[in-house]
């Protein structure tokens, strides 16, 4: 009945935009697919990964966004553009870990993090980043398992290490008493301070793989994300994929030429900051929808397939 009542109304005003808030789930979902399937323009919005930015966006929030899969529109953009490759830096210096509900548990017999260690940051259980777009991990738990199976193919002296996301109850500690592996969780150090220590950042599709960036770190995607592209990232959809990159771990890279160009793209353009207060908003929307000015190129893309 909502889809049926929410396309007529589309059909009716074909000239009217919908406008949801993530519309990944639920009402907002069928809102937002009745008013596409009655040809009517669409924005989503949604946080963004950057501390005080939002998305704003035709297509989707996260995979379902309408960015590029490629790295060749981003870079023509930065040539276009004369924006300083190394700008986006500055936004690194506001990241923060989320604060926890309330103080962890410590770990005793950790590693130091001087030792080589690539960082798994875990995300909210039945999060729709994992419901989603997860892939062929598309809950914690599937995950877990899948690295501590892999974590044995690791070079000798190196380790994984686990961080719980702040805001769940703890319950991988338990699955790794029995794992006999090297395979850690540690969930009282600082999670920047974790990323900025490891050799690599290994994660489904949490948004601490975007800003590990900020670190020039490797990053390894095991879900789908729209960030996950070569040069920017290494993807491992499946456990041997997984197994397999963790074994290279030690030659783990990143293309510094295509991360500058979509990290410009991501900090000048895509994620607006101050939407409320901007008088550019208008004619930001306005590029989005009609795919003019910064978002002209989009126009030329194939539509993404979430």
């Amino acid at each position: 009945m909502q889809y049926n009542g929410t396309r007529r109304y589309f059909e009716k005003h074909p000239n009217h935009v919908a406008v949801a808030w993530n519309g990944l789930n639920g009402t907002r979902r069928v809102f937002m697919d009745a008013a596409k399937d009655a040809g009517a323009k669409t924005l989503f919005f949604e946080l963004g990964p950057f501390p005080g930015r939002i998305t704003v966006d035709t297509a989707g929030v996260n995979f379902a966004n309408s960015l590029p899969r490629e790295a060749a529109s981003y870079k023509s953009w930065l040539v276009q553009s004369k924006v300083d490759p190394n700008d986006w830096r500055a936004l690194g210096t506001r990241i923060k870990q989320r604060t926890p509900n309330k103080p962890p548990a410590p770990t005793a017999s950790l590693p130091p993090l001087t030792d080589p260690f690539i960082f798994a940051p875990l995300q909210v259980p039945g999060d729709s980043q994992l419901r989603l777009f997860g892939g062929n991990f598309r809950t914690v738990d599937s995950f877990v398992e899948a690295l501590v199976g892999s974590a044995k193919a690791l070079p000798d002296g190196w380790h994984l290490r686990l961080k719980e996301h702040p805001s769940t109850p703890p319950f991988v500690a338990d699955r790794l008493r029995e794992a006999q592996t090297a395979i850690y969780l540690d969930n009282t150090t600082d999670t920047f301070a974790q990323v900025a220590a490891s050799r690599g950042v290994l994660t489904i599709n949490s948004s601490v793989g975007l800003e590990a960036m900020f670190f020039d770190k490797p990053v390894l995607a095991c879900g789908q994300c729209f960030w996950a592209i070569p040069g920017m990232a290494d993807t491992a959809p499946d456990q041997t994929t997984l197994t397999r990159s963790l074994a290279n771990a030690a030659d783990w890279s990143f293309d510094a030429e295509t991360r500058n160009a979509v990290m410009s793209f991501l900090d000048q353009i895509y994620y607006p900051a101050d939407v409320p207060g901007n008088a550019h908003t208008p004619q930001l929307i306005r590029d989005r929808l009609e795919k003019t000015g910064a978002f002209r190129f989009l126009a030329q893309l194939p539509a993404v397939t979430a």
